[in-house]
């Protein structure tokens, strides 16, 4: 699903801003928000997305995509980052069952 996420522009870059922070959710978790037409941008996803890694050594990472539909840039700037928050810490807790056992 496609929208104009233009009109989202300056809470897309109080997001990036807030993702760029040292440490911003965990030292072991690297985002990136990426935009629909840049280069390294996966031309299946139509919306921005932000591309989460999540180290569990110095060399390996598990990523997931997350998309940032309408709906979701709907939301305050404060309820978007606790909810994004929430969906990375999940993930790294998948990782961690999936690595360390638990799962």
């Amino acid at each position: 699903m496609r929208y104009d996420f233009e009109k989202y522009k300056d809470k897309l870059d109080e997001l990036k801003n807030y993702l760029t922070e040292a440490e911003a959710i965990s030292p072991d978790v690297e985002v990136k928000l990426v935009l629909p037409g840049q280069e390294d941008a996966d031309p299946e996803i139509k919306v921005p997305y932000l591309l989460v890694c999540y180290y569990v050594d110095e060399s390996r990472c598990y990523t997931r995509k997350i998309e940032l539909f309408e709906y979701y840039l709907q939301d305050d700037i404060n309820e978007l980052i606790n909810k994004i928050t929430a969906m990375i810490k999940e993930f790294a807790m998948e990782v961690d069952q999936t690595e360390f056992g638990g799962g």
